[in-house]
């Protein structure tokens, strides 16, 4: 079998020929395309850093959050190159244009090292990235325009007027006083679509990958007019604040504009499930030393905790005493009861949110286990290599709401996979453009996604029926959490990058103890 290295080798090559029949745009492309040095800095407002002299609470919110990091990312980068081997190439820039999309869009090919990258390309979603977008036409899969470096000085949109904007409200809080770039007000950026851009993803063959937008579309928040930043992009991250409830402060340097009245915030840390797994991402650009930068990654991942803590409630039932020899019934209620969208979402065939259930004895023997992990960190289910090789049984009480990818197996029925990349039937599933209507047969030729989790305000119920031994001593020990990590780690060992698992984190976001008296 060849090695990673040497299919890796195998494509560049194919990229090579590729390349020499000239580059193309399109989300098949694979080759480079060199930008001179000269262009690069032929557009204002394209770099990040041009932002921070006048908006620098905002560009320090950036630096670190996810946005920034995107591209950056050791998760994103091994699964994209693992799918880019299992397609023989035809992804394309498909992930990567969400991930980099000025890098991509000015010619950087996805199978670049980000070490030969541009700072350009490496600063991922930056300001211009959204702030440039003038159009609000449904798009989704990051197939929107983005200024590239030798375009025109792009116009900066945003929740605000322009100074001088034709027919803008003389009203200090919603004009801007000046700019030294051209502004101009689009309700875009208070609504739910605008972040649908990139958060709802479909494959060219109608597989939907990520359905955070549509579930949140089809969700009580949108009718009750609750948007996605209203949570991501408050004070407190899962907590629904409106723009006009936000705290007002001055959105620029006060050096440069010292007449700026206050403003209503949003936050640009874009709190969500990732974190930053590289050392000292952002650090350099925020001048903080190693104490300060470890007290502001503390600080976001309190945020992160926050968030999911903000999402979910759970409640515990089961009876205050038991006879030893009879059966502990336990249940469990899980609510959504804070994300406008599922839970889990997005990348929810990953994203792993799980119920731990585990009863104790008086002496600390555990009597009972279900949702626990094996010696690799991954639950008991069907993918634990402790499972597969007899050491540990299978955990057939599990609640675990990830999502599953589903395709068809060689006897054309269905059987779930790592990832919606077929490796049992359809080796190339990414055609552009696709080969079959998936109108004809009612769903994709290729994968689909199985949902398991819990829609907005929804509950989802689990009950464990517990033997208790007849020599068991009281009282009893129940513990019960609710866990989140956002991948599991037989898929990074899957992808080739099993060095990643130890900076897997997990989150507890709700958790349970109560003391069951054992009667006799």
């Amino acid at each position: 079998m060849k090695s990673l290295g040497g299919l890796i080798a195998s494509v560049i090559a194919v990229v090579a020929v590729v390349g020499g029949c000239g580059y193309t745009g399109g989300a098949g492309r694979l080759a480079d395309k060199e930008v001179p040095a000269e262009r690069l800095k032929a557009t204002k407002f394209l770099d990040a850093t041009l932002c921070r002299d006048c908006h620098p609470v905002h560009y320090r919110e950036w630096k670190t959050s996810m946005h920034a990091y995107a591209q950056s990312s050791p998760f994103f980068n091994a699964f994209q190159t693992f799918i880019q081997l299992r397609t023989g190439g035809t992804l394309g820039t498909f992930c990567a244009r969400c991930h980099s999309p000025i890098g991509i869009s000015m010619g950087d090919g996805p199978l670049r090292p980000n070490s030969e990258r541009s700072t350009l390309s490496l600063q991922s979603v930056n300001c211009t990235v959204c702030h440039a977008i003038d159009t609000n036409d449904g798009q989704a899969s990051g197939s929107f325009h983005v200024p590239i470096p030798g375009d025109p000085e792009p116009t900066m949109y945003g929740p605000y007027y322009g100074y001088d904007e034709p027919g803008a409200p003389n009203d200090p809080e919603l004009r801007l006083i000046k700019a030294p770039h051209k502004s101009r007000y689009s309700p875009a950026f208070t609504q739910a679509r605008f972040c649908g851009r990139c958060h709802d993803v479909f494959f060219t063959d109608g597989t939907r990958l990520e359905e955070a937008f549509i579930e949140w579309k089809n969700s009580p928040y949108a009718r009750q007019g609750v948007v996605c930043q209203d949570c991501h992009m408050g004070p407190v991250p899962g907590k629904v604040t409106k723009r006009q409830d936000l705290p007002k402060e001055v959105i620029v340097d006060e050096d440069l504009f010292p007449n700026a009245p206050k403003r209503h915030r949003t936050s640009h840390l874009f709190m969500g499930p990732d974190y930053s797994v590289l050392p000292a991402f952002g650090k350099e650009e925020l001048l903080l030393d190693d104490a300060g930068f470890k007290a502001h990654e503390a600080g976001l991942e309190e945020l992160r905790k926050t968030l999911f803590r903000n999402a979910a409630t759970m409640k515990v039932t089961h009876d205050d005493q038991i006879a030893p020899g009879s059966t502990l019934k336990v249940s469990v209620a899980v609510t959504n009861s804070g994300a406008g969208h599922n839970l889990p979402t997005g990348f929810a065939a990953e994203r792993q949110t799980w119920l731990e259930v585990i009863v104790k004895d008086a002496t600390g023997k555990e009597l009972y286990a279900s949702g626990d992990l094996d010696k690799n960190g991954d639950l008991r289910d069907h993918e634990s290599e402790e499972v597969h090789e007899g050491a540990v049984p299978r955990d057939h009480d599990l609640t675990n709401f990830e999502a599953k990818f589903i395709v068809t197996g060689f006897r054309g029925t269905d059987t779930d996979n790592i990832t919606t990349t077929n490796r049992l039937l359809d080796p190339v599933p990414f055609l552009n453009p696709a080969s079959t209507a998936s109108a004809l047969m009612g769903r994709p030729f290729s994968a689909r996604q199985f949902k398991r989790g819990i829609p907005p305000l929804k509950t989802k119920t689990a009950t464990y029926r517990i033997e208790i031994p007849a020599s068991s001593q009281g009282p009893l020990t129940l513990s019960v959490r609710f866990r989140y990590r956002n991948l599991p780690p037989h898929l990074l060992a899957d992808i080739g990058a099993p060095d990643l698992r130890p900076k897997l984190r997990i989150v507890e976001m709700a958790e349970y103890e109560k003391q069951i008296a054992v009667t006799r």
